[in-house]
């Protein structure tokens, strides 16, 4: 393959960016995960030739990023427990929701970071076990027990949530 141009690099960033911002909200405010994001893409296009996985080689690059720049400011717990007490909206709602948005997000934020990051990848990432393993350096058998960990975490507090609101 070729260098990148200009045009292969808006077509990435139209179908990637958002869930690339999406992804690097877990460790970073809404504005310095903006600028994450763009920081890959700028990586990106200095690369000699793109990648053979753009979008997992996008992800990978924005974790790694994130990753560094929490450490930079202080240790990653101390920086989960700031982002938990930020009133960042990663979901907007809307009628035709099977689950309140704000539910989801609360439900999100109560999971451990290492769970959270690979919900985040698995559904709204759509990425496959495999590429989620690439991208956090987990072999594909912890990133499933890692994964199914998680959906029973949610679908508890998904069942506490339906009862509490079926008593009031």
């Amino acid at each position: 393959m070729t260098a990148i141009n200009q045009n292969q690099l808006a077509r990435w960033y139209d179908a990637y960016g958002n869930e690339l911002k999406l992804y690097a909200l877990q460790w970073s405010p809404d504005q310095q995960a903006e600028d994450i994001v763009q920081d890959a893409f700028i990586k990106l296009l200095k690369q000699r030739r793109p990648p053979n996985n753009v979008r997992a080689w996008l992800f990978r690059v924005v974790r790694n990023t994130s990753i560094s720049k929490l450490r930079f400011w202080r240790q990653r717990q101390k920086a989960d427990e700031k982002f938990l007490q930020q009133n960042v909206i990663w979901f907007e709602s809307s009628p035709d929701d099977l689950i309140d948005a704000r539910l989801a997000q609360k439900i999100l934020q109560t999971l451990p970071s290492n769970l959270r990051e690979i919900v985040m990848l698995r559904i709204w990432g759509q990425m496959s076990l495999k590429e989620i393993a690439g991208i956090t350096g987990k072999s594909i058998p912890w990133i499933h027990k890692e994964y199914k960990e998680a959906l029973e975490m949610i679908r508890k507090e998904l069942e506490h949530s339906s009862c509490i609101k079926k008593k009031t």
